[in-house]
């Protein structure tokens, strides 16, 4: 019998332990790159609006928590122009991503691109608000805010605030964010739901401000002014809070006051930003509602990644809101209204 060469086995021996080392360190890296970022390849396309202050700090937050799971993002903005999101829906769509996720500038409009993505295989995630039935059975699922909500806390705001500064009749009036989508059509549903219930007090004026502080402002100035020797404007409503800044800044050209002091134009929104805080805490802005873009932002980041994980997520998850006035306006409130990505 052949004697065993015991250099040549201690060698292989050495030699077989470093294969096992360098394979386990393969798979521990593997592991921690994986645990790390899960989703790593996967890219989506988020089609939005931009350059709205809300939009904005809505499109950073998500990007920043996908990103931050491995999944890549290209974004394509508009301005609430359908026509150039609809050339931005077929760049998405050639591009072949694992998803496309559309904040639609119009309901209408963005069916056609709907259904050619669905044609094409891409999942498609609804932003912010509802889409028609038409719209709705293109879409794979949707993560958006309460719209009916909003529109409800508005008026309810409005009324307490009228009440609170002892009006038992009066005016008011609206400037809306874009009336082509159904984020202002719920919200407008709901406010005059709720206000049919008080005929005291009377709408006079519904206008579209196009999520735009600046037109809001002009908009405001030219009701004011009308209705000034027709017994004044009681309310006001405006559907961000900056637009109701643009009420308040309008307000204070003319010499009106706004709050719920006596003789003052109770102002409230429906959706909180950055600068309605202040406004609230100088008991300008009397009342607002939530819609916080970090919150929103977080939700659809959460849903998003369980779908490109394979999990099962709900065909609509809708984001609970809040309503507050300058007398319930707490620290938390402050941290999901003012502290946003710029």
């Amino acid at each position: 019998m052949k004697p065993v060469n015991s250099g040549s086995r201690s060698a292989r021996s050495v030699l077989a332990v470093f294969a096992l080392i360098v394979a386990l360190g393969s798979v521990l890296v593997f592991s921690t790159a994986s645990s790390a970022q899960p989703l790593a390849g996967k890219k989506v396309y988020l089609v939005t609006c931009e350059p709205n202050v809300w939009c904005h700090a809505y499109n950073a937050r998500v990007t920043q928590k996908l990103k931050a799971a491995g999944i890549s993002v290209t974004q394509l903005s508009d301005n609430f122009d359908p026509d150039l999101q609809n050339q931005h829906m077929n760049q998405a769509i050639a591009a072949k991503p694992d998803a496309i996720l559309i904040f639609a500038s119009n309901a209408d409009a963005i069916v056609p691109a709907l259904k050619r993505a669905k044609a094409a295989g891409i999942p498609t995630v609804n932003l912010n608000a509802r889409l028609k039935p038409a719209g709705e059975k293109f879409v794979t699922f949707e993560a958006i805010a309460d719209n009916h909500a909003l529109g409800r806390f508005a008026a309810m705001n409005l009324v307490e605030g009228m009440k609170k500064a002892g009006y038992d009749k009066g005016n008011v009036f609206l400037v809306t964010g874009t009336k082509g989508t159904l984020i202002v059509q719920d919200r407008l549903d709901e406010f005059y739901k709720y206000m049919k219930k008080y005929p005291q007090y009377k709408v006079v004026a519904d206008e579209d401000g196009n999520w735009d502080q600046v037109k809001s402002s002009q908009l405001a100035l030219q009701i004011l002014s009308k209705y000034r020797p027709q017994g004044g404007i009681q309310g006001a409503y405006g559907m961000a809070d900056y637009m109701a800044a643009g009420i308040i800044q309008a307000a204070q050209q003319l010499g009106v006051s706004t709050g719920t002091t006596k003789g003052a134009t109770v102002v409230t929104a429906s959706n909180c930003t950055p600068s309605g805080v202040p406004l609230m805490q100088q008991k300008k802005l009397y009342g607002n509602a939530t819609q916080s873009p970090i919150e929103e932002a977080d939700t659809t980041a959460t849903v998003v990644t369980k779908f490109l994980k394979g999990q099962k997520v709900p065909k609509t998850t809708v984001v609970k809101e809040e309503r507050f006035t300058q007398d319930t306006l707490s620290a938390k409130l402050v941290g999901l209204c003012g502290k946003w990505p710029t």
